[in-house]
This record gives structure tokens, sequence and C-alpha cells, in this order.
């Protein structure tokens, strides 16, 4: 069967159409990002606002209509940190509903980091062991440990799972008056993520390998890599060092938006003014953990909602 999995975020909402195969494997038939920013301002005024509201309409309307282009038989809609945080959340999937027939699902954050894990790590045929995989968002970072089965990911066995109310749009919105910002304000910054990451007890575990999804990391490898197209299956499994997000993440909190944009367009438009506090994000969790690198997973929360999906099937 053909099914369709919307994951809307606070920045993006992402499309995956895939094909279930016979032995419950997905074949990928589209993948698409679009800017909803759906959490505008929520860390201040804990709505969604109308404008946000609007945006989100006219992208699932048109997600809809592509999965039916495919012939998807299900459309599954998912909403993880904007949408779990906004006072108006009913109203929110009400809304989605009567504009645009379809059922909004608002994921608690263990839901969320365990099911991002999920598919971030089924992009790995080669993973052996326990790995920590980490999903940064504009309004949280999930943060998982554990084990994925990849012929029963129902299955997989997690040790450790986290969802922090540290994103990029949310740092950004709630430390950055301008960009670049001061000295002062990225201090302030990368206490706050430290407090958040000690508060979760996430800590050095045992050299286990990181995996990172989600549009940071993607952002981040293709600019490594100098590709000027969003293409996350050509920096898939890229391995990024420490040093080259340290080295990455001064240069970025140096710019303006519009030099931050200026590096790379194509990668950048819609995520710029965020970039800098996403990539900062990512610069004190590894120093939290040690990790000397990670590893790009071209996957993610979306892969992980149409796992999900599969695994109902055979229960």
């Amino acid at each position: 069967m053909i099914l369709a999995t919307i994951d809307v975020g606070t920045n993006t909402a992402l499309l995956l159409v895939v094909r279930v195969n016979s032995n419950g494997t997905l074949e990928i038939l589209h993948d698409e990002q679009r800017f909803v920013r759906l959490g505008e301002r929520i860390d201040a005024s804990g709505l969604i606002l109308d404008s946000a509201l609007e945006r989100l309409r006219t992208t699932l309307l048109a997600y809809k209509a592509t999965a039916e282009t495919f012939g998807a038989k299900r459309v599954i809609v998912a909403g993880t940190s904007a949408s779990r945080d906004a006072r108006n959340s009913d109203d929110l999937v009400r809304f989605v509903r009567d504009e645009t027939g379809l059922t909004y699902e608002i994921l608690s954050g263990e839901e969320e980091a365990r099911w991002a894990f999920i598919g971030a790590v089924s992009a790995f045929a080669d993973v052996d062991g326990p790995v920590m995989a980490v999903d940064i968002g504009g309004g949280s970072t999930e943060i998982t440990v554990g084990r994925f089965e990849a012929s029963k990911p129902e299955a997989t066995s997690l040790r450790f799972m986290q969802s922090i109310d540290v994103g990029a749009i949310r740092l950004t919105e709630r430390f950055f008056s301008s960009l670049p910002p001061t000295a002062e304000e990225v201090e302030r910054a990368k206490q706050e993520i430290c407090k958040s990451l000690t508060k979760a007890h996430v800590t050095a575990d045992a050299g286990f390998p990181l995996i990172a999804a989600a549009g940071t990391a993607t952002a981040l490898g293709l600019l490594l890599a100098g590709i000027t197209a969003w293409d996350e299956e050509r920096v898939g499994s890229m391995a990024v060092t420490y040093e080259e997000v340290a080295s990455w993440s001064r240069r970025l909190l140096s710019l303006r938006a519009d030099q931050v944009l200026a590096l790379n367009p194509p990668v950048l438009t819609g995520r710029a003014d965020v970039f800098p506090a996403g990539v900062l994000i990512l610069k004190v969790l590894m120093e939290q953990v040690k990790a000397d690198s990670f590893r790009i997973s071209p996957r993610g929360l979306r892969h992980g909602l149409a796992l999900r999906f599969v695994a109902s099937l055979c229960q």
C-alpha cells in the first residue's frame, strides 16, 4: 500500500510518501519540506498564531493533494513541540480537521523521541549495538539511546529517552536580540542548553556512536560538502567531527542573518535566522556527551511514523 506521513514541527512541515512492501520495508516515493514556522513567537505568547495556522492549512492541503497523486490510502499527520506547547492546541486540532479533513495527532515528547530514533537509525544497515540519536528541532531536542531492531522496529529497546525544551527557534527568540548575537547572549544560551541537558541527565554514555537527524545536522552536512541543493540522501551517513561543528558554530554566531543565508541560499532559505542556534545546540550536546563526531541520518520522525503504522498492521 501507499502511505503518506507528515511531520509538523516548530519550523518545518515534512512530507514523506512511501510504498509499504509485503515484508514491511519502506520504499520512498516522495520527500518534501516546507517552512511553516508553526511555532512563531509561541515561546512568548503560548499560542499558535492565526498567520501560522493559515500557513499550515496551505501546506497540509498541498501535501494532501501530492499524497493523492501517488495513490496514498492513508495520510498520517503528527505535530510535535509547538503543537504540544500551544495553549490553543485543541483549536489547532479542530482547525486542521475542519479545513483539511485530516486528523492531527499531537505526539508526546516521549513518543516523538522514540519514533524519531527509530526513523533515524533505520537508515543504517551497519549499526550494531546501542547508539545515541539526536533530533534538533525548532522547539525541542530529542535525545535517545537504544538498540534498533530492523526486523521489528516496535521492539526497539530504549535505554534513555528525553525531549528537552531547547530548539533552534526557541533559543533564538528567547536569547538572541539580533544576529549576530552578543557574547553575553551566546553565553546565556549556552548556559540554558547545559542546564536543560543536565536536568535531563544527558551525560557521556560509554562512547556510544552519535547519529544526528533533522534540519540542523543535514544543513551543516550540505554546507561542509558544498552541495547547493536540499538533498538529504547525498549526506546520509556522512561523518562530521566536533572540530567542524565548533568551527562552524563560531563562524555562524559572528554573522548577520543575511550573511548566513548567503553561505548557501538553497539550503538555508527558511532556516538561516535560526541555524546558528541549532548548530550551537549540537556543539554543546557533543561536548556534554564527549562525542568526537556524529553521522548524519537522512531519515527522521516521518519515517518513524511510517514504521509505527507498519507495526500496527502486525498487531
